[in-house]
């Protein structure tokens, strides 16, 4: 006899992370998990997976982004899962800003909910969650969470560092610190930079 699917998990894999949520057929939430993967995908998703309870039938569902090796009953393009969580949580959403570790886009909606275009960056990862992870580690920091912490305790002028090419974001990193600032400053200013970088791109 064939068995009643119990719960639908969804897994997303991108550049530096792996998602995982287990809904009900209802699309109540059961449990979700989120872990960096640096570059171990396979380790990540296996440690993840194994604090789900998957003892009952699951229908598995992944982004587009996903790798192949990852086995799924179906796959949904990535802009798409985007904005119907939006529209799940916010029905009358009309903007998404969507910022990962390698790209970001703004995805516009008309008053109607309508798809109306997306505008994004290049394949350059500056402006995004892994070039803060880089200028983390070149400022001895555990990553981007860390840096971010810091910035918002910032009070003081913030440098000006470049956010558009990791080169001369550390030329200006090297710089700042010969100027005096504090590494607060210093995170203030990459935080600050590269918010401008997206405004710029997408506005």
């Amino acid at each position: 006899m064939e068995q009643t699917i119990q719960t639908v998990l969804g897994i997303d894999i991108g550049s530096v992370s792996v998602g995982l949520i287990q809904l009900t057929t209802d699309k109540r939430i059961v449990k979700t998990a989120y872990a960096a993967h640096g570059g171990d995908i396979a380790e990540t998703l296996i440690k993840l997976a194994s604090c789900f309870d998957l003892s009952k039938p699951v229908w598995v569902a992944a982004s587009a982004a996903t790798p192949e090796t990852v086995r799924a009953a179906m796959r949904f393009d990535d802009q798409i899962c985007c904005i119907a969580a939006a529209r799940h949580w916010q029905p009358d959403v009309q903007a998404i800003l969507n910022v990962g570790g390698e790209k970001f886009h703004l995805i516009r909606l008309g008053e109607d909910g309508g798809y109306l275009g997306s505008r994004g960056s290049t394949s350059c990862a500056a402006g995004t969650g892994a070039f803060l992870d880089q200028q983390a580690r070149r400022l001895n920091l555990a990553g981007a969470a860390e840096l971010s912490q810091l910035a918002l305790e910032n009070t003081a002028p913030r440098p000006r560092i470049a956010s558009r090419c990791a080169v001369f974001a550390k030329t200006d990193l090297i710089h700042a610190q010969q100027e005096g600032h504090s590494i607060v400053g210093i995170c203030d200013g990459l935080c600050h930079g590269l918010a401008k970088n997206i405004a710029d791109t997408v506005l």
